[in-house]
């Protein structure tokens, strides 16, 4: 998968609006979570092994896996924080990885959407079988920039936990302005 996107980068004339490439959803998805597991220690319970060692699992049915390209330096892996829209009141529990030249979102709430901008998910190949191929789109026009959405702007906010609690949202700058 990323080699094909690389090769779309690297070459000016094939970059347009849209692309897609060849990919096998239920592999991509195994891989991206078998990925996000590996990072620490003792990071994965029964119910992400049977996910990471069946390949017939149902995690598409679970998850939303969103993807964008990502064409910027630097690698970003977060696992274990949560992501929540103010204006509508949903969160999701999230695993992030981004590396060029692609990101992915790993969302535990299906019902959860992205303030502003909706990336491409996997959810129509959830009944794919488990090493069929599909031509997977890829937009190139209107990515978000390189924090996002682990740096929280409009009516988003972060959440995490490890010994202590951790929120984050964007300031208000009217609020700002009067101090």
């Amino acid at each position: 998968m990323t080699d094909q996107i690389c090769q779309v980068l690297t070459d000016r004339q094939k970059v347009t609006y849209c692309q897609s490439i060849k990919v096998s959803p239920q592999q991509v998805v195994r891989g991206i979570l078998g990925h996000i597991c590996s990072v620490g220690l003792s990071r994965y319970d029964d119910r992400l092994s049977k996910h990471l060692f069946d390949p017939t699992s149902d995690l598409l049915h679970e998850v939303r896996l969103s993807y964008w390209v990502y064409p910027y330096a630097g690698r970003t892996v977060i696992r274990d924080f949560a992501l929540g829209n103010s204006a509508t009141g949903n969160s999701s529990a999230m695993y992030l990885l981004k590396s060029y030249p692609v990101a992915f979102a790993m969302g535990w709430n299906k019902e959860f959407l992205f303030d502003k901008w909706q990336p491409q998910n996997f959810d129509q190949y959830a009944n794919v079988g488990p090493t069929d191929e599909v031509d997977l789109p890829l937009d190139f026009v209107g990515l978000p920039g390189q924090l996002w959405p682990e740096h929280v702007q409009g009516n988003h906010y972060a959440a995490m936990h490890d010994g202590g609690a951790f929120i984050a949202r964007e300031r208000d700058p009217r609020k700002a302005l009067r101090k």
